[in-house]
């Protein structure tokens, strides 16, 4: 006998549809239920990228032989029936457990109940079918008092230094001011002139005005601060990766948390109060299961997780069940319907793990439930929170079978409102907006500025096709750019707005725009009582007192202490921090996470500019120079270009960079393209690479984009895998110009690893011909290549005159009245004959 199997009960299953979505290098028919988004789909298929497919031997794999089902391409299926037939070769299951075990995880999937967290496809493994008594390495969890900051090479870390040796040197309560220290501003100037931006300049100077350091390495996961640490603070409010624990205690459960298998459990989701119970049995089995069968990244997190058997069960939409069912988040009932889920829960999994320990004969396992937040599990949840977050808001995205979005008033927003007797209908048109200019408040201005009713109806129709701001619906291309010149007055550029250059103020078009595409919450709802407002408050609407008193209710139902995420605006100090931190261990908090905003687009460091140089004695030799003025023209590519395909990830997600070059091997265009990010996201970064390719083909130098974008920080960031010469990168912008930069400019400064022996033709020394065929096109060459291939310099050098008749390289230089190749020597004198 196994482990008994309940099957949760749930309705009909949801109806299917096939979707076309749009992957990094290709296009996917995959069936999904209609009411997912595409970005929903999207992330359980880059999920689905990294499952392993082993399967253990001799375990009569026959046995279930249940029909594969194809919903999201397979990749639930396949995750369910791998973990089946090991729980069969585990001895947790019979061959019939087996099978209800597929059938009931695969259920939680179909109706969206569940989502697995992120898997490895090949990794380290305690093999759990093979005896190995190697026991677990101690977890290494640095203290606060004993960080130790490796001091990081290049000169972007030099510059650095530089700033925070200026300000060491200086006296008086201005030194962090480049402006009344020279010293530092001759620092800060270096460090824009390295490649520094001016936000990475700003913190430099922060960091170095609170005595903290400011080359950081790359920092740990989590960190034992038993007191306030201005060396912790310092690494959480730099780079927003670290978990600062109060005890050492809570520390090793979160290391544990982080190697352990993950999923979430959508409670919103469940149809019977049983459900719940028997929904996290399951996953629990799950979880168990993959523990022992599945792969880390490293040995010694194979030997943890064998030693410790974590599991990190989480419990999503608890903050959506409490808006259903009428409860304010920030209220005595409110905490209470949340400790009494999260206890349910937890018992239905100690009992689980509590049978399989005794089937198994092994010990408990250190830990089950986690209250800890996962943006890739929400999505594959379509948006709920998980862990005890609050919800992101009343409204969500709704995706139409032709991929067009709108806002739409959640369901469980829906359910709370008519629970508390409020209009529901009022409330759907204050969150979605009328999506009309009809009645619009505020814009009566624009007539009398000159629009007619012909104007109005063309940003009407741009409201229609999915414009998501005014400023987009009344932008010149939209009304037209003739009318704007010739009616109004004005040159229409890039970032011209026509509502403020007709009169409207920022609070006019504030309120026209809530009017015309709703609230994004239901704070100003005039129409709601305080109480009932209380109940649908998010994130923003809720303080740091409220966050931790939830964090203390469920803290008996969870077995990792949870982290309380502490946002700061890109503005706030090193103090504001650590007052911050000190805020959140009043309030009771037993481990948090620093998460300071990126910084804002047009952000820059005021700094005085560099002295001018003091004027020379003018030569005897009178020299004039004629300027002549010649207009821009764009230098479009050729209609058959070369180039090459760079694959990365960047903090876990994939970018492509496609390169084109003109015939001299100069870069003409970029093409970036990402596939975990929403279609906002991607369609910025699609234009802003379109943007960039028009820029250089107009004659602007690679060098400048590389100056500008380098060190830009914003997610996704981390390390960077699949690039052989760059390890980390602060943004997937400054990703791609550390790319261009060490490819086409030759800035080795850029790379985090040494670059590999070239030769005289630019490829890695001792290149045989069949090697050749990884450099050069076999299709752009028309199946010419490798044979009969000449390699010349890109650029003219000043030296190099003509081609050696010899080997073929551009390497003839005049030496006295002849010819010398600098390659092999050959010699060519004045008449012309070669002498070898």
């Amino acid at each position: 006998m196994g482990v008994a199997v309940v099957v949760p009960r749930f309705g009909q299953r949801p109806e299917l549809e096939t979707r076309v979505i749009e992957r990094a290098g290709k296009v996917e028919e995959v069936l999904a239920p209609g009411a997912w988004t595409n970005a929903r789909v999207e992330a359980w298929l880059d999920w689905a990228d990294g499952l392993p497919t082993d399967e253990p031997r001799g375990t009569g794999r026959g046995k279930l032989t249940a029909p594969a089902d194809p919903l999201l391409g397979g990749g639930p299926d396949r995750y369910s029936r791998r973990l089946a037939l090991w729980g069969l070769a585990l001895n947790i299951f019979t061959a019939p457990e087996a099978l209800a075990f597929r059938r009931a995880l695969l259920t939680l999937f179909v109706h969206g109940a569940a989502a697995p967290g992120p898997t490895l496809a090949f990794g380290a493994r305690i093999n759990p079918l093979a005896f190995d008594p190697v026991a677990a390495p101690p977890l290494a969890i640095p203290r606060s008092e004993a960080l130790v900051f490796a001091p990081l090479g290049g000169v972007a870390a030099e510059r650095r230094r530089a700033i925070a040796a200026a300000i060491a040197r200086c006296e008086g309560e201005a030194c962090a001011d480049p402006s009344a220290n020279p010293a530092l501003a001759r620092a800060v100037r270096d460090a824009r002139a390295a490649g520094l931006a001016d936000a990475d300049i700003a913190d430099a100077i922060a960091l170095a005005r609170a005595g903290a350091p400011v080359d950081i390495d790359a920092p740990p996961a989590v960190v034992i601060a038993d007191q306030p640490h201005l060396g912790a603070t310092a690494l959480g409010w730099t780079t927003g990766a670290v978990t600062i624990a109060f005890s050492e205690a809570d520390a090793r459960t979160l290391l544990w948390d982080r190697i352990a298998p993950s999923a979430a459990l959508d409670v919103t989701a469940l149809t019977a109060s049983a459900d719940l119970e028997a929904s996290v049995r399951i996953l629990t089995l799950a979880l168990e299961i993959d523990g022992a069968a599945g792969f880390t990244a490293t040995p010694a997190e194979a030997y943890m997780r064998r030693d410790a058997r974590p599991l990190s069960l989480r419990l999503a939409g608890i903050a959506e069940t409490l808006v259903s069912e009428g409860l304010a988040y920030d209220s005595t009932h409110g905490r209470a319907r949340a400790k009494a889920i999260w206890a349910r829960a937890h018992a239905a999994a100690r009992s689980c793990a509590a049978e399989i320990a005794a089937l198994r004969e092994v010990g408990l396992n250190r830990q089950i439930l986690s209250a800890a937040a996962d943006a890739e599990i929400s999505l594959r949840l379509g948006g709920r929170s998980v862990g005890f977050e609050p919800w992101i808001g009343p409204r969500r995205r709704v995706e139409t079978a032709e991929g067009a979005t709108f806002w739409a008033v959640d369901e469980c927003a829906a359910i709370g409102l008519a629970r508390l007797g409020a209009d529901v209908e009022q409330a759907q048109a204050h969150l979605t907006g009328a999506r009309s200019l009809a009645e619009a408040p505020g814009l009566t201005a624009l007539q009398s500025a000159g629009l007619t009713d012909h104007e109005l109806a063309a940003a009407e129709a741009a409201l229609a096709a999915g414009a998501v701001s005014l400023a987009q619906a009344f932008a010149p291309e939209v009304i037209g750019e003739g009318f704007v010149r010739d009616v109004l007055g004005a040159t229409p550029g890039p970032m011209f707005d026509t509502l403020a250059f007709a009169g409207l103020a920022p609070e006019e078009v504030s309120a026209a725009e809530a009017f015309v595409f709703g609230a994004a919450d239901l704070a100003a709802a005039d129409f709601l009582t305080p109480s009932q407002r209380a109940v649908f408050a998010g994130r923003d609407q809720l303080g740091l007192d409220a966050l931790a008193a939830m964090a203390a209710a469920i803290e008996a139902g969870v077995d990792a202490p949870p982290v309380l995420s502490l946002d700061l605006p890109f503005c706030a100090t090193l103090d504001d921090a650590v007052r911050l931190e000190t805020l959140a261990r009043a309030a009771g908090a037993r481990a948090i996470r620093l998460r300071r905003a990126g910084p804002p687009a047009n952000f820059a460091l005021a700094c005085p500019e560099a002295p001018e140089a003091r004027p020379v004695e003018a030569p005897a030799e009178r020299i004039v120079e004629r300027v002549v003025e010649v207009g821009r023209s764009r230098h479009r590519l050729p209609d058959r270009r070369k180039g090459y395909i760079q694959k990365a990830t960047v903090g876990g997600h994939k970018v492509y960079l496609h390169t084109g070059e003109y015939d001299d091997g100069e870069l003409g265009e970029i093409f970036i393209d990402m596939h975990k990010e929403g279609a906002a996201f991607r369609s910025l970064i699609n234009n802003f690479a379109v943007a960039v390719s028009i820029g250089l083909q107009y004659g602007v130098p690679l060098e400048e984009f590389v100056d500008a974008f380098l060190f830009t920080r914003f997610d996704p960031a981390g390390p960077v895998n699949g690039n052989d010469q760059i390890r980390s990168a602060t943004s997937i912008i400054d990703y791609v110009f550390r790319e261009l930069g060490v490819s086409y400019l030759g800035r080795t400064d850029l790379a985090q690893v040494d670059p590999p022996h070239l030769d005289k033709d630019g490829l890695e020394s001792g290149a045989d011909p069949e090697r050749l065929k990884r450099y050069i096109s076999r299709g752009f060459s028309r199946g010419a290549a490798p044979d009969n291939l000449v390699f010349l310099p890109t650029r003219a050098s000043p030296r190099a005159a003509e081609v050696c008749p010899t080997c073929g390289d551009a390497a003839m230089v005049r030496k006295g009245a002849g010819l010398v190749c600098e390659n092999c020597g050959a010699r060519r004198a004045a008449g012309g004959e070669v002498d070898g």
